[in-house]
């Protein structure tokens, strides 16, 4: 019989855990769900009437950048969680002074924020930067003609650098609740490698990696300080900027609602696999009677 039960005179009694819920569910609907609705609502008005030049104007300023953006978070998702996986399956499979001296320092750039990461990475990447003099110091760049790396290549380092931690600590963790009878098994049953990592270690961990690469997507696409700080008012750039540029600059928030929407886009597959995940998850681990 489910939670929910009939009375006598045929009344339905709520389950009792969704009192303990209603706190957590009206931040939610509060903190999120509104906001969203709101913007979503407001990027549709245009002087108090209903008009989509808001989404036009968007499209024909700023397609490069949401084309960018969407670039950008792909790729930057994939790699973080691409060297994610193979960082947890280094830390999982050798146990060397090595791997349990990375093991205490990786996780430094989880606790490190964005506007930090992004004051390094300028001091780093700059064209006259510690890169660039360190790789002119062994002859491998002309200082005269340093490397440019504002750009997709040096937002692709500082998103790397900062989200790398958080894809392994998420991985790892899955990895480690892997029983090494399993991997004990594959050995002596003459497996290799390769074949124990691909055949064993990543299908035993799969909803651990997709949850890490929906959580850095998911990142990726709202953060405004690492790319406001390395690219600035350079063309492309990242949506959140243009937002904070309409907003700032301009005080049109149609538009910036409009922007707004169009991430929201990007990340509503994501947003929606990782519900499903976790109700899927939540069966699973609590069936009904």
């Amino acid at each position: 019989m489910s939670d929910s039960v009939i009375g006598r005179k045929g009344a339905v009694r709520l389950p009792s855990y969704v009192f303990l819920l209603f706190p957590a569910v009206a931040f939610i609907l509060i903190m999120y769900a509104y906001p969203f609705i709101l913007s979503f609502v407001k990027s549709f008005e245009l002087d108090g009437a209903f008009s989509t030049a808001n989404y036009k104007k968007a499209v024909d300023l700023y397609y490069k950048d949401i084309t960018f953006t969407f670039l950008v978070t792909l790729f930057n998702s994939t790699l973080a969680t691409l060297l994610g996986v193979l960082l947890s399956v280094y830390f999982r499979l050798n146990d060397s002074f090595i791997s349990r001296t990375l093991i205490k320092l990786y996780r430094i750039p989880i606790f490190i924020p964005f506007v930090v990461v992004a004051q390094m990475m300028n001091s780093f990447l700059a064209p006259h930067g510690i890169l660039n003099l360190f790789l002119g110091k062994v002859g491998l760049v002309n200082l005269d003609n340093p490397l440019q790396l504002f750009n997709f290549a040096g937002l692709s380092f500082g998103f790397a650098w900062k989200l790398i931690p958080f894809t392994v600590m998420i991985i790892f963790g899955g990895f480690q609740m892997i029983d090494n009878s399993y991997i004990e098994a594959a050995r002596s049953a003459g497996a290799k490698l390769h074949q124990i990592i691909i055949k064993i270690l990543i299908p035993m961990n799969s909803s651990s990696i997709l949850v890490a690469l929906v959580l850095v997507y998911s990142q990726i696409v709202g953060t405004f300080t690492l790319p406001y700080m390395l690219i600035g008012g350079k063309i492309p750039t990242t949506i959140t900027v243009d937002i904070a540029h309409r907003v700032n600059y301009y005080r049109d928030f149609g538009v910036a609602n409009a922007l707004g929407v169009f991430s929201y886009i990007m990340v509503i597959v994501t947003a929606v696999y990782y519900l499903k995940m976790n109700m899927r998850d939540a069966k699973i681990s609590h069936p009904q009677g």
